[in-house]
């Protein structure tokens, strides 16, 4: 008969000594609610000291994937995303690591403000809930919340998660999952594999040891089809803080260009419908335009090099009901769009697809000074246009 891996522990009492015994008593909302309530008992510091401490936020979180099980968060805008698996459970065992997977894809096309809606819907709360549960700790140094809120909005950017998987007894066969990571996709995560075992004295006394089975010693990157100007980049090439003296050259010359040309480009936009606000200066290749009462569509200019010289602007919706909503009331426009914004447009309107429609330029380098006039006209004037025609829809479903 096959035994655990790590032994039987032994339980000592008054010079007595008793082998402890393995027990299955837990239902996977059991496992749930005992790391929820004691986020102690996970071994982040095994698994990547940074993330620690560890703040519990909520159980069941709704995302376009489905509800992930755990929600966690660190003082410094660090996530966690916790998924809970019996594995005498042989379909847990198929299926986990896409699963847990899936919930980071979904989060990474979130906002920030995406973020605080779910989870003021599931909690009940108001606010800026999540930098609430950020200050709840005794961690020296708690990020201002517009820092905090930074963090967080790059960490769902760039798609940098910290993903547990944890169950009642992860054996043979387990190393074997991690194998479907390198399939997958495109993300910046780490990913961990917890056992929990029980054992039971006695006295009938029960006794848990968490322990770390599997984890990645380095980021992985997956492969996930981005929408064009979107990007998921390693912590090689953006840090998690702005301090321009913790990055290479390289990046703060970056930084200064884009900051420079936003800057300049903002303050000369004149768009046609007045009341419509204008998007921020940013330090990163997009900027972001929201037409409507909400973040929940919103219109992107941006700079790309991965797949080609090219500078663009498009209509994206967010990946989860609301945007969904937004994006189907808007069909019965979409003739009159197709006929407005002209035959060079490129249309992604289908059930799967999150952006609506996109514009696109390229040039034999964009961050050529000779350039950047050109652009800034390209840039104005789809993002004019885009707005005319999105806009006034948007208003009409409201």
């Amino acid at each position: 008969m096959k035994r655990i891996a790590h032994g039987n522990p032994i339980f000592i009492s008054n010079g007595q000594t008793e082998i402890l015994k393995t027990v299955n008593l837990f239902l996977e909302a059991d496992i749930q609610n005992l790391i929820f309530e004691n986020p102690e008992c996970l071994p982040i510091s095994d698994i990547d000291e940074s993330y620690n401490p560890v703040i519990p936020v909520c159980k069941e979180l709704n995302t376009g994937a489905g509800p992930l099980d755990i929600f966690m968060i660190t003082p410094n805008g660090d996530l966690v995303i916790i998924e809970t698996k019996l594995w005498s459970n042989p379909e847990a065992r198929r299926k986990v690591v896409a699963q847990i997977l899936d919930y980071a894809k979904e989060l990474s096309a979130w906002t920030y403000a995406d973020l605080q809606r779910e989870l003021n819907r599931k909690l009940g709360t108001k606010g800026n809930i999540l930098y609430d549960f950020s200050t709840r700790t005794e961690a020296e140094n708690i990020l201002s919340e517009t820092d905090f809120v930074d963090a967080v909005s790059r960490n769902l950017r760039i798609g940098k998660f910290m993903l547990i998987i944890a169950g009642d007894g992860i054996r043979e066969g387990a190393k074997n999952l991690t194998e479907f990571i390198s399939k997958a996709g495109n993300l910046n995560f780490s990913l961990a594999m917890v056992e929990l075992p029980v054992f039971k004295n006695q006295a009938d006394e029960l006794i848990i040891f968490p322990r770390t089975i599997v984890k990645t010693i380095e980021i992985q990157k997956i492969n996930i089809e981005i929408s064009e100007g979107t990007r998921f980049v390693s912590d090689d090439h953006e840090k998690l803080n702005d301090n321009d003296t913790d990055v290479s050259p390289e990046i703060r010359k970056r930084r200064d260009f884009f900051t420079s040309f936003w800057t300049e480009f903002i303050e000369n936009l004149q768009l046609d419908d007045p009341e419509c606000p204008l998007p921020n200066v940013t330090k990163s290749q997009n900027i972001y335009l929201y037409p409507g009462n909400d973040k929940n569509a919103w219109i992107s200019a941006y700079f790309a090099t991965s797949h080609g010289s090219v500078v663009g602007v498009y209509l994206r919706f967010a990946n989860n009901q609301k945007g969904g909503q937004i994006k189907e009331e808007l069909e019965v426009y979409k003739e009159e769009m197709l006929e407005e914004l002209g035959p060079h447009v490129i249309w992604r309107w289908d059930k799967n697809a999150v952006d609506a429609f996109t514009i696109r330029m390229p040039l034999e380098e964009v961050y050529d000074p000779k350039n950047r006039d050109l652009i800034k006209r390209f840039f104005s004037e789809w993002i004019n246009k885009f707005v005319n025609v999105i806009r006034p829809k948007l208003k009409e479903i409201d």
